[in-house]
């Protein structure tokens, strides 16, 4: 069992206050073709079972788009001020 210590509060809430600094520096993420397909495959998107269908019928190797992810602001400042508020509670630790 996984005890929660001050140390391994401290090293969650720097790490989450990276993710959410890393989130500010950019606008969008694009995904790999690969990541792309996996994520079509897991959720039965259409648009992979057409792409597979024209591709069996016509010997054409079409691919999906790369998935391109728009990061909002406030999703960004919601993590870096989790990140901040973890550290800020574990700091009144003793």
């Amino acid at each position: 069992m996984w005890k929660w210590s001050r140390e391994s509060l401290l090293i969650l809430g720097v790490v989450t206050i990276l993710v959410g600094l890393e989130l500010f520096s950019v606008q969008k993420v694009t995904l790999t073709k690969d990541a792309t397909v996996f994520l079509a495959k897991q959720t039965n998107h259409p648009q992979l079972a057409a792409a597979q269908t024209l591709e069996e019928l016509t010997g054409s190797n079409q691919v999906i788009q790369p998935l391109q992810v728009h990061v909002w602001i406030w999703l960004a400042r919601g993590i870096t001020f989790v990140g901040l508020g973890i550290i800020i509670r574990n700091a009144g630790k003793n």
